[in-house]
């Protein structure tokens, strides 16, 4: 099976996690990096998800999943943990209009969670098509070796000089044309 390769704009979009262990907490402190709104549904949650709750950074529902929990949200993330509660989030994720990630399972949802090497505002994102996991964490290891912080500030550096050649080109006078020999 093959995957699109994109990155989602999840700035104040509706983002749903649904479970509360580890696996839960990484999604959820990478959805609220993107700025996303996002809510927990878990009748257990980590130490770190009940102290994002408390300071209002995000909402949790202390129960169990429940058919139309995924009513109204973006995307989701299945992470129970609970193969049977999983599938079924999948089955029910096929009628509502949201994005889903099963996280245990990658023949299951609509997208997978790749690693990421971050540096600055370079991204890059590590894929076997679900193939390999644990090979995709070794080319981050590799790539995050490789690719240093150096990289994020010459991103910098780039875009300044485009919006330096970029500012030159608008504010350049245009020729002026010639008159055509039609016109003498």
């Amino acid at each position: 099976m093959s995957y699109l390769p994109i990155l989602l704009k999840l700035r104040d979009r509706p983002c749903l996690v649904i479970g509360g262990d580890a696996a839960a907490t990484q999604r959820v402190e990478e959805l609220l990096r993107m700025d996303a709104r996002v809510t927990v549904v878990s009748p257990r949650v980590t130490e770190a998800i009940e102290r994002l709750a408390g300071t209002g950074q995000l909402w949790l529902f202390r129960r169990p999943y429940a058919a139309g929990d995924l009513k109204g949200y973006f995307l989701a993330y299945a992470a129970t943990g609970v193969a049977a509660v999983d599938e079924q989030i999948a089955r029910d994720a096929e009628v509502e209009p949201v994005l889903l990630s099963v996280v245990e399972r990658v023949n299951v949802g609509d997208f997978l969670d790749p690693p990421i090497v971050q540096r600055g505002d370079l991204t890059i994102a590590i894929s076997t098509n679900g193939k390999s996991r644990g090979f995709a964490q070794l080319m981050k290891k590799k790539l995050e070796v490789l690719i240093g912080p150096e990289y994020g500030d010459l991103l910098d550096r780039v875009e300044a000089e485009r919006l330096i050649m970029k500012s030159r080109r608008s504010t350049a006078k245009p020729e002026r044309s010639l008159p055509s020999e039609a016109a003498s």
